[in-house]
């Protein structure tokens, strides 16, 4: 296949095809391994990802449909230009999405804290303990945060929170493993899930589902609030163990 056998339509059509498969590569990476459920849309994955294939599959194809036209001497050299500038726009939000991926999903006490890569402070990073550094690539990882003890420190981001900087639960280096201590405290903080069933009928089903794919546990199961950038969810939790089973998309305020 060469240039000068192709038209304006065939062209489009051609380019269209090749950037829908580039897209789909794209958006399983983000969906299933950066933003797993529900943390694609409660961190705005949806949006950030709607813009990306919107440059990628509709922008670089409807130009290279105006601009197609098999006469015109520097056919070549314009697409080519138009796939170095695609696969730049597309390699840019790529990593925008990728500094934005959540990492850890942080219990504080009555509620986790959905917290994103490019929010961990880096001077924390660094003195965290190897459990929590580097950055979890495969999705957000559950942990505890312990307060500091020394009371300097704790002013300090206390300080930092109120001023706009790091909060507690942006510093790696306080986190705890999820379990034991910290998990006992979730499950004491947990509320009664069918709380969340009175919210509707998609909630009741919801409820229903996720209750009848854990039957062991039953009426032992509670909730914990997530909060997140763009919308907060429910964990559901043992309330026993304070074990995470799933997570509802339900407003659990």
């Amino acid at each position: 296949m060469t240039l000068q056998s192709l038209t304006r339509w065939k062209a489009f059509g051609l380019h269209l095809a090749i950037s829908a498969l580039i897209a789909t590569t794209v958006i399983a990476l983000v969906a299933m391994l950066w933003y797993p459920r529900p943390y694609f849309v409660a961190m705005g994955g949806e949006t950030l990802l709607r813009l990306l294939i919107g440059v990628d599959v509709v922008l670089g194809p409807l130009i290279t449909l105006i601009i197609f036209d098999t006469k015109k001497p520097r056919l070549k050299y314009d697409l080519a230009t138009i796939a170095v500038l695609q696969v730049a726009a597309l390699a840019f939000g790529s990593y925008v999405m990728f500094q934005a991926r959540p990492v850890y999903t942080v219990f504080t006490g009555g509620y986790f804290q959905t917290v994103a890569a490019n929010t961990i402070d880096e001077e924390s990073l660094v003195r965290a303990a190897p459990d929590f550094s580097p950055l979890p690539l495969n999705g957000p990882h559950v942990v505890g945060v312990r307060k500091p003890t020394n009371p300097d420190e704790a002013l300090r981001i206390s300080m930092s929170a109120m001023a706009g900087g790091p909060d507690i639960v942006n510093l790696p280096h306080l986190y705890a493993s999820y379990g034991g201590d910290v998990a006992a405290e979730a499950a004491r903080a947990a509320k009664p899930l069918v709380t969340l069933a009175q919210r509707g009928k998609v909630p009741a089903e919801q409820v229903t589902d996720i209750v009848t794919a854990n039957l062991k546990i039953g009426r032992g199961l509670g909730f914990v609030p997530v909060r997140a950038r763009n919308g907060d969810f429910a964990a559901v939790v043992d309330r026993k163990t304070g074990d995470i089973v799933g997570y509802l998309p339900i407003n659990p305020w």
